[in-house]
């Protein structure tokens, strides 16, 4: 899957591509994304017929609000901590579960965006068959 800065805000600023897991793809993410056709997948674009924006309150980005709806549902789930930012700590969570796997930070930054802490570090990047064969550790999601 590609990451765009065109689809919305991304860690680096530049698009990078992750692989996904089996399990994901199981769970029909890919004929999700099919029957979505282009465009966002989480939110409608605006169809040109919205009324103008006010300069005094200026409307917030699409992605934005459905951003605030995912947060929002995730304090519906009992999330309460007012110390923690709900998406903001996806990575966090995908890290350290990944961390738990055995999974390289190498590869974890690779995935979630985040810059190496040494230009030696930066060497050598994890290809997407590294990242998928790593990514293959993560462990299944379980309905409740």
């Amino acid at each position: 899957m590609k990451i765009s800065p065109e689809a919305g805000t991304t860690k680096t600023g530049k698009a990078r591509t992750v692989p996904l897991h089996e399990h994901l793809i199981k769970q029909g993410f890919l004929a999700f994304v099919q029957a979505n056709g282009k465009g966002p997948l989480f939110y409608n674009e605006i169809d040109g017929t919205a009324a103008p924006d006010d300069p005094t309150n200026p409307r917030k980005p699409r992605y934005a609000k459905a951003r605030e709806h995912v947060a929002a549902w995730v304090r519906n789930l009992g999330v309460n901590d007012p110390e923690l930012s709900p998406n903001h700590a996806w990575r966090h969570t995908f890290k350290a579960m990944g961390f738990r796997c055995s999974i390289p930070e190498k590869v974890l930054d690779a995935i979630v965006g985040h810059a190496p802490v040494s230009v030696a570090r930066a060497y050598g990047e994890p290809t997407l068959v590294d990242k998928a064969r790593e990514l293959g550790k993560f462990p299944r999601y379980r309905h409740s």
